[in-house]
């Protein structure tokens, strides 16, 4: 016959390993659930708008190569800006001085 401390032994090692699985599933999914919070929603729902409509599309496209990029647009300065040209008040005042 079979001694009652090798079985409980056994009995106690086979309950440790259980309760160890239970704590790390309960670990795993506590830490992947999803948020519940207002906002988390808020930002989740922003994600999905940024996903369908971004607000300004990126420099460099990976599918285009960068020597047909378009070249940046810059400002002419106030006092180089020619006739039609919209001028700012602050920079017409500034260059005139």
């Amino acid at each position: 016959m079979i001694a009652a401390g090798v079985v409980m032994s056994n009995l106690a090692y086979l309950i440790g390993v259980v309760v160890l699985a239970v704590i790390g599933g309960l670990v795993v999914v506590l830490r992947h659930r999803k948020p519940k919070s207002v906002e988390a929603n808020m930002a989740s729902f922003n994600r999905g708008l940024q996903a369908l409509a971004p607000d300004k599309a990126p420099d460099a496209s990976p599918l285009r190569p960068r020597s047909t990029a378009e070249p940046a647009v810059q400002r002419r300065p106030a006092h180089l800006a020619r006739d039609g040209d919209a001028v700012d008040d602050d920079e017409s005042e500034a260059s005139t001085g």
